[in-house]
């Protein structure tokens, strides 16, 4: 009851706090300053939402064709420069000829390269043509799917590589994937792009992207992913890292939680750097010690003010980055997907966001002890204020550089290459700081890991902060 008792007093003193108010106003200027920078970017693009190509696409058009049939009346031009102008001069033709745009219709460009694919090896493109006179993008499809039938009937592509093709091709067709150049529909076309290298990483057990062999946890993640990826396009749900080029929601959530965290954790910093040395320095500290509670009850108290601080915080600040995404955006936030039992699952985006957010805040926790500590082995508040946010803000970036030369295992064993656990925890989502500072052998460490680490380490920090409390003079 002691300890309640004290705790109560430390947050009735902490939320008193004029730096607590400021605080709050700063959170809250954070987030308006991410919904302002996206809006310039929504307001900015929107002004560019044609280039002198689509506005002037007739003129474009003739302008390349006159400038590539005069360059190839140049008699010094060597032969393979010579064939590359007269392949695109025929591609600029038809462009024109079909009213084709070179730069957002994509399955009409396709057909285009193997128009001229088969003019320039001497066969007939009469089929192709048809389908381009008469705009049938489902006709198209239907004659990629005889393109791969004949592949597998001369044996140049495999059984399982003839189904993985026809079943992209079907889901192309089903979603009517790149028929038209809509930048909202941009997401679809990548999240095949995905399906596809799945496909061929699953089918040739090497991983398209790191070019390593696939081991089967690997493999059953990518399994995963084709599932999420197909509930996606089925119940048209785009996501963050595929998301629309015009979905600024998206942008202002993936921006908010990097910069309302950092604003959190330095305040949490300097509030648990000043928690003991302030109270040293003032002398307020006798009055907690001239009373009948035992010290270790007090810095329990005042730890878990700290921590409850900080749910408070992360709790308000992630509810108000949800109001303000639903008040100015009109597009849906971003709904995450998960795999469970073989069937995927969905987590709302309001409760996603504020789950996001307080794994996001772990660190917040583990900086906030390693400032107490300092407060209470210097009894100095402008050195472990000063030394722990250098130390939160310098990290990532330090770690980054040690991590391209350093590739021992021990290295996973520092504490700043496992404090990034939404990628392990939210591991189907786009995070900034992965963006930023990506992956690395240091960071390639699963979740029980990274926890265990952490955990040694704040473990650690409460020994040496306690330790030093209970025995050191404070009167």
């Amino acid at each position: 009851m002691k300890i309640i008792k004290l705790f109560i007093d430390e947050n009735i003193k902490t939320w008193k706090k004029l730096s607590t108010k400021i605080m709050l106003i700063a959170i809250v200027l954070s987030l308006l300053a991410v919904l302002g920078i996206v809006k310039i970017m929504e307001k900015t693009e929107g002004k560019i939402t044609t280039s002198y190509i689509y506005e002037n696409q007739e003129e474009y058009l003739s302008q390349q064709i006159e400038y590539f049939e005069t360059q190839l009346q140049n008699d010094k031009l060597d032969e393979e420069t010579k064939q590359s102008m007269q392949r695109t001069l025929e591609e600029y033709k038809l462009y024109l000829e079909y009213n084709v745009s070179p730069y957002s219709d994509f399955w009409k460009n396709e057909i285009i390269q193997k128009i001229v694919d088969l003019k320039q090896s001497g066969n007939n493109p009469e089929k192709l043509l048809k389908i381009l006179k008469e705009n049938n993008f489902n006709e198209y499809i239907n004659y990629q799917k005889q393109e791969v039938k004949l592949q597998l009937e001369n044996n140049i592509i495999s059984q399982q590589e003839y189904e993985d093709n026809l079943a992209i091709l079907e889901l192309k067709e089903k979603y009517e994937i790149g028929k038209d150049g809509n930048t909202d529909t941009d997401w679809k076309a990548n999240i095949i792009n995905g399906i596809e290298a799945n496909k061929r990483s699953i089918r040739t057990g090497i991983n398209q992207n790191t070019r390593k062999l696939l081991k089967a946890e690997e493999k059953q993640k990518l399994e995963e992913q084709i599932k999420i990826s197909i509930y996606r396009l089925e119940n048209n749900i785009p996501d963050a890292s595929n998301g629309s080029n015009t979905n600024y929601r998206m942008r202002y959530e993936l921006l908010a939680p990097m910069f309302s965290i950092a604003v959190i954790s330095i305040a949490i910093i300097v509030i648990a750097g000043g928690t003991i040395s302030n109270e040293i320095s003032t002398g307020t500290i006798k009055f907690w010690a001239l009373t009948p509670n035992k010290r270790w009850k007090i810095m329990t108290a005042k730890l878990l003010s700290i921590l409850f601080y900080i749910i408070i915080l992360v709790l308000i600040t992630s509810l108000l980055s949800v109001a303000i995404a639903n008040i100015f955006f009109e597009e849906n936030g971003e709904t995450y997907l998960y795999c469970k039992n073989g069937e995927v699952q969905e987590i709302g985006n309001t409760l996603y966001t504020v789950e996001f957010y307080f794994v996001k805040a772990i660190p917040v926790v583990l900086f906030a002890l390693f400032a107490v500590m300092l407060s209470t082995i210097t009894r100095n508040t402008a050195v472990s204020v000063s030394f722990s946010v250098a130390l939160y803000i310098g990290n990532g970036l330090a770690m980054q550089i040690l991590n391209q030369f350093i590739t021992k295992d021990w290295i996973k064993f520092i504490p700043f290459n496992n404090l990034n656990l939404t990628s392990k925890i939210f591991t189907n989502s786009t995070d900034m700081s992965n963006l930023m500072f990506g992956s690395s052998f240091a960071t390639s460490t699963t979740l029980g890991f990274s926890l265990a680490v952490l955990g040694v380490c704040a473990i650690l920090m409460l020994i040496t902060m306690y330790d030093s409390f209970n025995k050191r003079d404070i009167i």
